[in-house]
């Protein structure tokens, strides 16, 4: 069994990392040595001294996570296994700590194991740009307008996932704690789209990377963008919470939009 940890600071915050690197698509994208890739599953191919070569594709048969820590386990038919393991401390505001440990246990091992290293610095550094991209975009990007158009929601709700259908009862200046108690089991997702909907008025919050980063508020008939109308809001609301499946393509979207 071989095994190689890397440490690296990242700016960025710890539910910024954490949705990043719970998606796993984004940590598929950084391994290097792929030949081919499907749904949930890699293959791989690597060679030493231009004689020796081992290739095989590996699928991914467990995925542990908690607020913290993620770990993928990605086995073969052979039952050869390649477990990446994820962890994240936020040191200080905007900089978390990123530590990732790669193992191989198989029957290649004296090829394989000679990249490991590789593969965790790989991650390690697409992690960094993912953060990097995310970050550069939604500082500089208010969505509350994008929320009254029909074609942004549309294409976020093709790119999300309903996750939770509730229904609240709440007075005026409790609308906003409510919904913040609703998603906190959510916050590890980068992109959160909430909309809520009573008799008289209705709702729409984004929140980017824990950040609430647009408002929309109808009451009977009037539209707002302001934040202050929430507070505004009170009766019997309907509830429903999205998580983005693919938050890089959405926000690049509301920046090409606003070119």
């Amino acid at each position: 069994m071989k095994t190689y940890i890397v440490e690296e600071k990242i700016s960025g915050n710890s539910n910024l990392i954490i949705s990043i690197i719970k998606n796993f698509d984004n940590i598929l994208s950084y391994i290097p040595y792929q030949v081919e890739r499907g749904y949930n599953e890699i293959t791989l191919r690597f060679t030493r001294f231009l004689l020796f070569s081992y290739k095989q594709t590996f699928k991914l048969e467990n995925k542990i996570d908690t607020k913290s820590m993620v770990t993928y386990v990605l086995k073969s038919s052979k039952g050869d296994i390649l477990e990446i393991f994820i962890s994240i401390k936020e040191e200080k505001p905007n900089q978390t700590n990123v530590n990732i440990a790669i193992k191989y246990d198989g029957e290649k091992e004296w090829i394989v194991g000679k990249f490991l290293h590789e593969i965790a610095s790989s991650i390690s550094h697409g992690i960094k740009e993912e953060s990097k991209r995310a970050e550069s975009i939604t500082i500089s990007t208010n969505f509350s307008e994008n929320l009254s158009k029909l074609s942004f929601l549309t294409k976020l709700l093709m790119k999300s996932r309903l996750v939770k259908t509730d229904e609240i009862t709440v007075g005026k200046g409790q609308l906003v704690s409510s919904i913040l108690n609703i998603i906190q089991e959510f916050l590890r997702y980068q992109i959160i789209y909430v909309s809520g909907t009573s008799v008289s008025s209705s709702f729409r919050l984004i929140f980017i990377n824990g950040e609430e980063k647009g408002v929309y508020v109808n009451i009977e008939g009037k539209e707002s963008f302001d934040e202050k109308e929430l507070n505004e809001l009170e009766g019997h609301f309907k509830i429903n919470i999205y998580v983005s499946l693919m938050p890089e393509e959405i926000l690049k979207g509301v920046i090409n939009e606003g070119a």
